[in-house]
């Protein structure tokens, strides 16, 4: 991002508007984050959190990179080198640190002294003459966290020169093996092991499917398909060769040997195969090679070395020149995050010392970690969402495991695992669905094994309370949860815990509880937020999920900015509709990812910008007792699209961003939505201040996908909407608007949904997708509106609470709430409760339009001024 000035955007003919308004930042960056750096890190001026910081430029020679899965482009990307120089003197004449990458970062290692910091970057042509940057600065003081891992010459002096050495140490062999034989995961792999042996392994073009292929003429869902379709393949044989792998190493047994090599070299033949595609598939044997190489180095023939040497050879090569100058400047590349990052690691230390070229992958695996992960931002959230959280399970574990174990150091002492720990407790809560966050959020109905052994390994590598609480809670009442999974692609933890000593407690009632934590959680970074009435008991929980962020709508996150989902007992009510058909199919398109399928506004029936410029953001909030408060500010995300990257995606999906399909011209001036919880009465408020460059319509939408919406007209201007799930719990919507509605309910989807990937369920069955219910409020023309919704939702163990109103003044569950709902007038609302001692109170008129918040804590009355802040974002 540029770095950011703030000013305050004037309302004209208002004269209160300077004064009134100093604490309320009105944005007019085109994107506050980028798909690829545009700015150095740290910020020039920046008082660093981290000591030492990890420094980052952009790349000499920017580009896009491959655009979507299979449509590899033939861009240039020329090799580089950069110099470095970092001193506290801003001439480099005295005490200056240096270095010469061939990328575009450079960690310190050491800790740098309090003070600022100058520090320069240039780009080196092949004659050896210097393009050098801007002499930057940074600041480091005593508020930074000192997190130091070792310099990879470090690393690289304790790593043991014997095999095996990646799965495990060659001298804790003998003991692993006694250890592991009272654990369910080693008998598990023993039992996959066995039933592999007694199953021919037949070449890939006997039994890949591609009668769904050949049916396709777009070519994105062809190569997409026939991706799909060998993946399912060679995805089974990876599950078969690492188990027999595993079987070896857990036993010593050279026939898992014999059939590991077997089926490995005929798996490494399908390479040249046309139905062999994809990265991931390329990864895969890259992985299984390097699997292979270490675990049985003691007894492979001659032949049997060069094999696999060969394979990690040219398809490590090949994933490094894709990385280098590309990953560590991008927001996010998902497959490598997500598992071929973890993947080439292992292979460059399985054959550094051995093979010339992993020197390079290991100096680069290992510094990209250091400077990028594992979050990318410090909050511990996800931006894309559960699912595409879940298939970095392995690598946000494994790597840093492995990387401790080799030096010492504790990786996990990074504060990003603590934050983490409470991103996988709060956004998604025991026996209860994910958020509906990100790219395939509908199929997260319960925490999954990936998920809940990711928190187990957080419990034991950060000592972590919460995580442990969570674990014991699902464990205490599915005590199977951990079984049945051995090897999942990129999220199960099983080899894991064939190391772990000691099981994590499901019976000590002494520590600390679910029950235990605040009842709302903001990641403001990320730009998610949820809240709750009863996290320690799910069946009893209603819980609102929020989401405004800096990411926009890219990689896997979708166009929802400002959009709330609610839950009762852990399912969904008012909830994001659509299937996740497609990255970008026509539904995907427009009426999954698109605004459109979200419980957020439409401004003159048009939807928010693809890619990182349909941004929002988390301006202020407050994480309480007897009320919470958060602010998204979506002010920014409508209009046309404008990234390069999706606009490339369109060209060769054949998506069309035209106003007939909800992209055009913005019209949208300010949307902020102020959401308020009243405590554990299950009302949630919701106010929207909007306002137009013109009049416009603005539409409010709600969603449910598992039962029909009631809609009852109170007035022109008030209707009240009840959503349901399918376990008694109910969602009812009192929405109340400055301007009269025109509602409407529908059952169909603006762009029905297809099995063209031919999806099967559990049964084998092609599934038919359902649909979903949709409703929309929509006022004629007005520059100025405003929505205030009050959102009770409860199971059938009570009756929702009235509500009552008088003028702008309404009342429920014994709070009572003011507000402007008029066209005219500052933003204002009020909520209070006497006999709680609990109020909030916003007027963007008054306090220089702050929030001011009382609350009452552990008996103590709290008084809070909450204002505008706006981080600082790394891209």
């Amino acid at each position: 991002m540029k770095h950011i000035s703030y000013y305050l955007l004037l309302l004209a003919l208002l004269p209160w508007s300077v004064s009134a308004q100093k604490h309320i930042m009105r944005l007019t960056q085109p994107t506050l984050m980028n798909e690829v750096r545009v700015d150095p890190s740290p910020l020039n001026g920046q008082h660093i959190a981290m000591n030492p910081p990890r420094l980052a430029w952009p790349d000499k020679f920017p580009h896009l990179g491959p655009v979507l899965d299979g449509v590899e482009g033939e861009e240039v990307k020329p090799h580089v080198t950069y110099r470095i120089r970092l001193s506290r003197d801003k001439s480099f004449k005295k005490e200056v640190i240096s270095a010469e990458r061939n990328w575009a970062f450079f960690n310190p290692f050491e800790p740098l002294a309090n003070g600022t910091w100058y520090w320069q970057h240039a780009y080196v042509d092949a004659s050896g003459r210097e393009e050098w940057s801007p002499v930057y600065h940074f600041v480091v003081d005593k508020s930074a966290r000192v997190f130091s891992p070792p310099s990879l010459k470090e690393l690289l002096g304790k790593l043991p020169a014997h095999h095996p050495r990646i799965l495990l140490d060659k001298n804790e062999w003998d003991a692993f093996i006694v250890n592991s034989r009272t654990k369910p995961e080693a008998q598990a792999y023993l039992n996959k092991a066995g039933k592999a042996m007694k199953h021919p392994l037949k070449h890939l073009a006997e039994e890949i499917d591609t009668t769904q292929v050949v049916k396709l003429t777009n070519i994105v869902q062809y190569k997409s398909t026939l991706i799909r379709e060998s993946r399912k393949i060679v995805d089974r044989e990876e599950g078969n060769i690492e188990a027999l792998i595993r079987a070896y190493l857990l036993t010593k047994d050279t026939v898992y040997y014999r059939e590991g090599m077997k089926r490995l070299s005929e798996v490494l033949s399908w390479k040249d195969s046309k139905y062999f595609a994809g990265d991931f598939n390329r990864s895969t044997i890259l992985s299984m090679a390097t699997s292979a190489y270490d675990a049985f180095y003691n007894l492979l023939t001659t032949d049997e070395k060069a094999l696999l040497l060969g394979c990690i050879r040219e398809n490590g090569a090949r994933f490094y020149e894709e990385y280098v100058n590309h990953l560590e400047n991008r927001i996010a590349d998902n497959h490598v995050w997500q598992m071929t990052l973890r993947i080439l690691t292992m292979a460059a230390f399985a054959t550094v010392g051995e093979l010339p070229e992993a020197d390079t992958w290991a100096d680069y695996c290992y510094n990209v970690w250091v400077s990028r992960f594992p979050g990318l931002n410090t909050d511990g959230g996800w931006h894309n969402g559960d699912s595409y959280f879940h298939v970095n399970i392995r690598t946000l574990i494994e790597v840093p495991a492995f990387y401790s174990r080799i030096s010492g150091f504790d990786f996990f002492a990074d504060p990003w695992y603590n934050n983490n720990a409470l991103y996988v407790v709060y956004e998604q809560p025991p026996f209860s669905k994910s958020s509906g966050q990100g790219n395939s959020h509908e199929s997260k109905r319960l925490p999954n094994a990936a998920r809940v052994g990711y928190a187990e390994a957080l419990a034991r590598q950060c000592n972590n309370p919460w995580a442990a609480a969570y674990v014991r809670y699902i464990l205490d009442r599915d005590p199977q949860m951990l079984g049945g999974s051995v090897e999942g692609k990129a999220g199960d933890l099983s080899w894991y815990r064939c190391f772990a000593h000691e099981e994590v407690s499901t019976g000590d009632t002494k520590k600390p509880e679910l029950g235990d934590l605040p009842n709302c959680k903001v990641f403001n970074e990320t730009g998610t937020a949820t809240m709750h009435t009863a996290l320690g008991e799910p069946d009893k929980n209603a819980m609102l999920s929020f989401r405004s962020s800096s990411y926009g709508s890219t990689s896997h996150a979708l166009a929802n900015q400002n959009a709330f989902n609610t839950f009762y007992g852990g399912k969904e009510i008012f909830y994001s509709s659509g299937h996740r058909t497609g990255f970008t199919d026509d539904h995907g398109m427009y009426a999954y990812r698109n605004t459109r399928a979200h419980n957020t506004i439409l401004v003159n029936g048009m939807t928010q910008k693809m890619g990182t410029e349909g941004y929002g953001w988390i301006p202020r909030w407050y994480e309480g007792k007897q009320l919470s408060y958060v602010v998204g500010d979506a002010s920014n995300a409508y209009g046309e699209v404008s990234a390069p990257l999706w606009l490339e995606r369109a060209r060769l999906s054949g998506t069309k961003f035209t106003p007939e399909n909800g992209w055009d011209k913005n019209k949208l001036k300010c949307f902020r939505r102020h959401i308020i919880q009243l405590g554990t009465t299950g009302v949630y408020v919701i106010y929207d201040e909007l306002e137009g460059t013109e009049p416009v319509t603005w539409s409010y939408l709600l969603h449910t996908t598992s039962q029909p919406m009631e809609v009852n007209t109170l007035a022109p201007d008030a209707v009240v909407v009840t959503g349901h799930n399918n376990i008694g719990g109910t969602s009812v919507a009192h929405l109340f608007a400055s301007e009269k509605m025109q509602t409407a309910v529908v059952d169909t989807f603006f762009s029905a949904p297809t099995n063209w990937k031919n999806v099967t369920n559990a049964k084998g069955q092609s599934v038919k997708y359902a649909n979903h219910w949709h409703f929309n409020a929509t006022t004629p023309k007005a520059q100025t509106a405003r929505f205030l919704s009050i959102i009770d939702t409860h199971g059938n163990d009570r009756q929702g609470w009235e509500v009552t109103r008088e003028g702008n003044t309404l009342q429920v569950a014994g709070w009572t709430i003011e507000c402007n709902l008029g066209a005219t007038g500052p933003a204002m609302i009020r909520v209070s409760n006497k006999a709680e001692g609990a109020s909030l109170y916003y007027n963007e008129a008054k306090n220089g339009g702050a929030t001011l918040v009382k609350d009452k804590v552990e008996g103590k009355s709290v008084k809070q001024k909450l204002v505008d802040y706006l981080p600082d974002f790394e891209i």
